[in-house]
């Protein structure tokens, strides 16, 4: 949940060595996108194509958005009742919170920064040394104690590759097993571990690959949270477009010379479908491809993980935590039991948390109805902060997991994959079909800028293609 843990600095780390994308890279990849101009059509590459873009979350609106700018005919088709996918934004406890993305990790040179410039949002950036860990009982431990387990931390990402010896079957459990099994077994190594990588993975240890834990790329620069909301862009990139709200998609049939894209409302004829649906909805098999994928797409869509995070936003008559922190951590019992927390109150001046559970309570969370939810939440503040905290007053929440156009949080290096299956979904499904999606990009699986880079690259391609 802090937007900087141990893998993010040692990916920066890589970049400022040269071994990722330069800052000159990045500068011109965000030039490059069509969303840098809002001045009407760049050029007319896409005059007299019709394109289907099934979902309008971050992948889909910015494929649309750079396709309708072209000069082609966009039509969006959404499941849900609003647009942005899994960015989510609500306001009913009075400020926005976020059930789905929350950050725009990375700010310099970030696509979706370059966004939030344009939809003029107001950025707050977190201070990544702001936060404060408490133990049972509220006992704050030393720094020392917490640098020790970060040191250990660094340690097991320096040797985790090389102890899988290049099989990826080898999980990130099985490893800490092997080098330092006493991580696991106290209460500052857990929250660490959840922090660390079951909180930025969505997925529990033994679900990860040791082997690929480090692959991708990461931006420079402070994460931010956006003050008006993160639904402020997908509202941004939405303007102008045809979308069509309500209507799953059930069916694609795609030919050599078109697509005949189903949904309960009719059927939709076009040139080309871009299907940007979550990989949890992939690999359910909620859509039917006629004819069906080709294996390896199915076999990429099996093996890439898809993790379950259970965020909570909490509000209360006033504070009772530090105000100024922006983050606060829980090292309680059970490894990742609202381990980390939001605090709204430094972000939007309101007495309000954000409480993510990852690993395996994510899903017993989920799980939980609002009555055990507020108790268990009220349990763990209680023994951060005293006996006297008050029960929330405001809970909302969005259980992804059991959401059916979602099935999941995001993609996550699971046991078995390897970055070439995301390169494989990147592969044209037919000469009419693609997918787009944060689970399409190898190089920033799990991001929003993942997703909106994915979407505009295969927008690209299909001007490209156009009706030939």
């Amino acid at each position: 949940m802090r937007p900087d843990p141990l893998r993010r600095r040692l990916l920066l780390l890589a970049a400022a060595s040269g071994l990722s994308l330069s800052s000159v890279g990045r500068r011109a990849l965000a030039q490059a996108s069509p969303l840098a101009s809002a001045a009407g059509p760049v050029d007319a590459a896409g005059k007299g194509l019709k394109v289907v873009v099934v979902g309008a979350g971050m992948a889909g609106l910015s494929a649309a958005a750079r396709l309708a700018e072209s000069g082609a005919e966009v039509v969006v088709l959404e499941a849900r009742d609003r647009i942005g996918g899994r960015i989510f934004t609500d306001s009913s406890l009075g400020v926005p919170v976020e059930h789905g993305a929350n950050f725009i990790h990375g700010y310099h040179g970030n696509p979706v920064a370059d966004l939030a410039a344009k939809a003029r949002a107001t950025p707050f950036f977190i201070d990544q040394e702001s936060w404060q860990l408490l133990e049972q009982g509220g006992v704050e431990p030393e720094d020392f104690e917490i640098d020790d387990v970060f040191d250990d931390l660094e340690t097991l990402a320096d040797s985790a590759a090389e102890e899988a010896d290049g099989d990826p079957s080898v999980s990130l459990l099985e490893v800490i097993e092997m080098l330092d099994p006493a991580l696991l077994q106290e209460p500052i190594g857990n929250w660490a571990l959840t922090d660390t990588y079951e909180g930025e993975y969505g997925a529990p240890l033994a679900q990860l690959s040791a082997l690929h834990l480090d692959a991708g790329e990461a931006f420079d620069g402070p994460d931010v949270v956006l003050r008006e909301g993160y639904d402020l862009l997908v509202k941004f990139l939405g303007q102008g477009l045809d979308i069509r709200l309500g209507q799953p998609v059930r069916r694609i049939r795609h030919r050599p010379d078109g697509v005949t894209v189903e949904t309960d409302a009719g059927t939709v004829e076009a040139d080309h479908c871009i299907v940007t649906v979550p990989l949890g909805v992939l690999k359910a098999e909620a859509i039917t491809f006629e004819p069906a994928l080709p294996d390896g797409h199915r076999k990429a869509i099996a093996a890439i993980g898809f993790g379950q995070l259970a965020k909570v936003s909490v509000a209360f008559d006033k504070p009772f935590w530090p105000e100024d922190v922006h983050f606060l951590g829980y090292a309680g019992r059970e490894r990742g039991r609202f381990a980390d927390m939001l605090n709204l109150t430094a972000i939007h001046d309101a007495p309000m948390l954000t409480l993510v559970a990852s690993g395996d309570y994510a899903p017993r969370v989920d799980a939980m109805d609002n009555a055990a939810l507020i108790a268990d939440i009220t349990a763990v503040l209680r023994d951060m902060f005293g006996s006297d905290v008050p029960a929330p007053k405001g809970m909302s929440r969005h259980a992804w997991s059991r959401d059916p156009f979602a099935r999941g949080a995001y993609s996550f290096p699971a046991v078995g994959a390897s970055p070439a299956d995301h390169a494989t979904l990147a592969a044209p499904v037919g000469p009419r079909l693609r997918l787009a999606g944060e689970h399409v990009s190898g190089d920033y699986a799990g991001t929003v800028h993942g997703a909106l880079l994915s979407g505009e690259r295969v927008a690209d391609l299909v001007l490209a293609a156009g009706k030939g």
